[in-house]
């Protein structure tokens, strides 16, 4: 059976991402919008989990969870806490309240998901973090890709709505960067799966080093990486490229292959997009701009 969570934020775009995050998860999912309607749904269904923001309407997340942690019969239920990164009062409160744990907005998928993974299955047992499967029975997917762990392909399909859509709401910039390589086919048939897969990780760690915390990475295709840049316009993101390539000429050295003088190495491509520098629709359009780009 899968867990129940509920989800708590009086704003829909928010409600909408978390639901969906925990969708994936295979999680069923009840939705509230304030701290009223937080404590109505417990009474009908007790969840498996509660992510609730702080800052909820007709009464505030921190008051709905003492009155939680005051009742028998749901003093039981983990409660995540949700705060913006600044909210370090809040935060402090809301753990000694009894809080399980604090996420900061902006979310930042894969973290949301492993966090709420390793609290539903601690709370529920062990089983469903061997074989977690959606409510229509179909296998979930891992949350990290097993050679980087790094975000996954739907990930960022996942945090490309929500960045775009907070960079329009917000009037921030927001830039994205792929990494390819041209030859991979090459690679794999001249080297190897192995040592393919040497130069795959020597990519990943290479770019993890060179990118800010407050960014997002993925490894978006088989030799492909996706870099999300919030708050970064077209000149930051050049400079980012710049580095990126910079530090990427010596990565097929750290994964152990012949200098890029050998007849086989890799030909990392990048390619660059910006919004709102350029007219693009979502967060897909930002994504396709920069694997056009890719030179």
């Amino acid at each position: 059976m899968s867990a129940l969570v509920l989800v708590a934020d009086a704003d829909p775009f928010n409600l909408h991402l978390l639901s969906e995050l925990c969708g994936s998860l295979g999680y069923e999912v009840m939705t509230a919008a304030d701290g009223g309607a937080v404590l109505d749904a417990m009474a009908r269904q007790r969840p498996s989990l509660v992510v609730m923001d702080v800052r909820l309407p007709v009464m505030d997340g921190l008051s709905v969870l003492g009155i939680l942690k005051a009742d028998r019969g749901l003093s039981g239920v983990p409660v995540v806490l949700v705060t913006q990164e600044d909210d370090a009062a809040l935060r402090e409160r809301g753990m000694a309240l009894g809080a399980r744990h604090c996420l900061y907005k902006p979310y930042r998928p894969l973290e949301v998901q492993q966090r709420l993974r390793e609290i539903v299955d601690a709370s529920v047992g062990s089983e469903p973090a061997r074989s977690p499967r959606r409510p229509n029975g179909v296998p979930v997917r891992e949350l990290a890709d097993p050679l980087t762990q790094l975000g996954t392909g739907s990930q960022l399909r996942i945090s490309l709505d929500y960045e775009f859509t907070r960079a329009v709401r917000y009037r921030h910039a927001l830039s994205c960067v792929v990494i390819a390589c041209s030859n991979a086919a090459e690679l794999v048939s001249r080297l190897g799966e192995q040592a393919s897969h040497g130069v795959i990780a020597a990519v990943a760690n290479t770019t993890k080093g060179a990118i800010r915390t407050v960014d997002h990475l993925f490894r978006s295709g088989e030799f492909e990486f996706t870099i999300l840049l919030p708050e970064t316009h077209p000149e930051g993101v050049r400079i980012v490229a710049a580095r990126l390539r910079a530090m990427l000429r010596g990565a097929n050295t750290r994964a152990g292959l012949p200098p890029p003088t050998h007849d086989v190495h890799p030909r990392i491509v990048l390619g660059c997009s910006s919004m709102p520098a350029s007219d693009l629709p979502d967060g897909e359009a930002l994504y396709s701009a920069a694997r056009r780009d890719c030179t």
